[in-house]
């Protein structure tokens, strides 16, 4: 199978029948399914990460519905099909909440009201229960109880606001992925955190897999019946993995490094690419992810980011940029964004608006839309964009001063597959340098 190639020239995997039936028992517990159970699907055939689904339904008895990633067609579709669960990539479940909270906003008037604080109610009451369940990721014993024991007043006050959030305003929501519905599969890239908080809040579930098409492809998947938030679970039982240190030392939980794996599921190489192959898999069959993770005292593993996406500044400060992107996508005015900065004094950023979002923004503070370029020069547009990147890039949501972004450039189009994203909806870093050149050299002039 060849890669997607997000880094430059795609490359043929090898990959063997073992590679792929090596996962079954493992995601049979974690993905629970039963005889009848339908999935609808909406990536291409061709993926390792939707072909492994497939075989997971299909070993089941399960039946697969192909749909398309297109919105109104794929909400239909949930109605109609009454799927039970859906596979996909993280820039479909983002399309999925946008349309939510774009719908609640039309609506506007008490029902967004409602809505807006059923939902903050129902992100605090998944706080306080995760801290008092243990389903949160682990560093300290003594935390772990300490967390738990402040939290069990608030998760029972927070109950039965939470419970009336799901009968007027929750349980609608859930009916639009019709009535059979019992979870989602998110793979293919890092599920961003509010999208992530979001759909576990309002009773959907999501679980986040992590896998390389190198690894057949998945490497760990939440499970069903424990899942730790903010975590993509416990490897599977066909491999281990490793975090080491740039010397190839193994780290204990909770420090950051790179993601090794070994076992069934690794491909036997490149093909007809041996010394590439041999840069990335050792002799003693380690294979070198080039992701950047961390473990808990568990044993799950949670992202960081990738060691090729690092941004070295002049100074020396290493900076992941995809906590900073996803940071910055939480935003209603902001579609995709992508970080950039090396070897330059700080750190600026390409904003592709969202449009429709803009344009309503724009109405109410009586701009002319008419033509939508010049609206976004204008010094009202720019100072709420500069407002919103301050208000979520800033030290109380952890970030560092020189994490800061102090140039910023807009975008009107949105990334399109095959230009800006691989087939996988994934940004291709290196294409942009060449698609915006002139608005990356006005960013560090």
């Amino acid at each position: 199978i060849f890669t997607s190639g997000t880094t430059g020239e795609p490359k043929g995997v090898i990959l063997t029948h073992v590679n792929f039936l090596c996962q079954l028992p493992s995601l049979r517990e974690r993905i629970p399914l039963n005889p009848g159970d339908r999935a609808l699907c909406v990536l291409p055939v061709w993926h390792s990460f939707e072909r492994m689904c497939e075989y997971v339904i299909l070993d089941r008895a399960g039946g697969i519905i192909y749909s398309k990633p297109i919105g109104s067609i794929l909400l239909a579709d949930f109605v109609s099909m009454n799927p039970t669960l859906m596979p996909s990539v993280p820039r479909i479940w983002e399309s999925v909440y946008d349309g939510i909270y774009r719908a609640m906003r039309k609506k506007g008037g008490v029902s967004l009201v409602l809505f807006s604080f059923f939902v903050s109610v129902a992100i605090a009451y998944g706080r306080c229960s995760r801290s008092v369940l243990g389903n949160k990721p682990v560093f300290s014993r003594v935390r772990r109880w300490t967390d738990a024991f402040l939290c069990v007043i608030p998760w029972l006050l927070l109950f039965p606001l939470r419970a009336l959030g799901d009968l007027l305003v929750f349980k609608k929501i859930r009916a639009k992925l019709g009535t059979r519905f019992i979870e989602g599969v998110s793979g293919g890239g890092a599920l961003p955190p509010n999208i992530d908080e979001f759909f576990w809040s309002v009773g959907v579930r999501v679980f986040e897999g992590y896998g390389l098409t190198e690894t057949a492809p998945v490497v760990a998947v939440r499970p069903f019946t424990k899942p730790v938030f903010g975590t993509i679970g416990t490897p599977l039982d066909c491999c281990e993995v490793r975090i080491v240190d740039t010397e190839g030392r193994e780290l204990p939980p909770g420090q950051k490094g790179c993601v090794l794996v070994r076992g069934k599921n690794v491909m036997k190489g490149y093909y007809r690419k041996q010394e590439l192959t041999d840069k990335v898999l050792s002799p003693d069959g380690w294979f070198n992810t080039g992701d950047i993770g961390l473990k808990t005292l568990n044993g799950e593993i949670i992202l960081r980011g990738r060691m090729k996406d690092t941004i070295v500044l002049r100074g020396g400060e290493n900076i992941e940029p995809v906590p900073i992107e996803m940071k910055l996508n939480e935003s209603r005015y902001i579609s995709t964004s992508v970080v950039l900065g090396q070897d330059q004094r700080y750190l600026g950023a390409l904003i592709v608006v969202n449009r429709d979002e803009l344009l309503a923004w724009a109405a109410e503070n009586a701009l002319d839309t008419a033509d939508f370029s010049r609206l976004l020069e204008e010094p009202q547009v720019l100072k709420l964009y500069e407002g919103e990147i301050n208000e979520l890039i800033c030290g109380k949501n952890g970030f560092r001063l020189f994490e800061r972004i102090n140039r910023f450039e807009l975008l009107e189009k949105p990334f399109e597959q095959g230009v800006e994203l691989s087939a996988k909806q994934e940004i291709m870093r290196y294409k942009l340098e060449e698609i915006y050149t002139r608005q990356i050299r006005k960013l560090f002039s």
